[in-house]
């Protein structure tokens, strides 16, 4: 059977490229107009885009022989997820601060057990995007570049959230989209099931 053939990896390559761009769009929002709560929606969207994503590379892999791929895909689906959960106690900061009740807000965020059990856990995600680079390198079924990307995209991607560095958070973006976007055009543009280093050569 031809895997890139089928729907859902079809709509993984889709959802590829549609959650690294919800994520920068998203990222920007409270940058250029402070629109804080939708920032959170904008977030939210983009880790639930990137569960069938996730999946969708992991099978890939994983038909390509890389056991690795799959503790990668589920440690970043687990951030993934964790990280949509988590847009839904920043929606409450954001609400909090529209009402004036800053010191609430800040009452949460000093809760140890509250933010251990929200954010920490979205290290997964940066963590299993690294182990999937691996994986791509090892694999070489993709663009050669992109296992590079990938991972550059995951280790700034905790640089800039946790340090509050904007600069890293939109180059984590950008190097995510690049990535993520190979491997979608890779998914959507290829008719065999296994991507040949002809064809990989053709690419680059």
């Amino acid at each position: 059977m031809n895997h890139l053939k089928h729907p859902f990896i079809k709509i993984a390559g889709v959802c590829s490229i549609l959650a690294p761009t919800v994520l920068i769009i998203g990222d920007l929002l409270p940058v250029i107009a402070d629109l804080r709560f939708e920032w959170t929606i904008a977030l939210w969207l983009a880790f639930v885009l990137f569960v069938p994503a996730i999946f969708g590379l992991t099978f890939l892999l994983f038909e390509n022989g890389s056991r690795l791929a799959l503790v990668g895909g589920m440690m970043a689906f687990f951030g993934a997820m964790a990280g949509a959960s988590m847009q839904v106690l920043f929606r409450v900061y954001a609400v909090l601060a529209e009402r004036g009740a800053d010191q609430t807000a800040e009452l949460l965020r000093g809760t140890f057990k509250l933010i251990a059990t929200t954010q920490m856990i979205g290290i997964f995600f940066p963590i299993g995007l690294i182990l999937l680079a691996i994986s791509i390198y090892r694999s070489r079924i993709f663009n050669s570049a992109i296992p590079f990307l990938l991972a550059g995209g995951a280790i700034l991607f905790p640089v800039g959230r946790i340090a509050g560095l904007v600069p890293a958070v939109f180059g984590s973006g950008v190097l995510l989209l690049a990535a993520f976007g190979l491997i979608g055009w890779h998914i959507l543009s290829k008719d065999r099931t296994r991507l040949s280093e002809t064809e990989l050569a053709g690419a680059n």
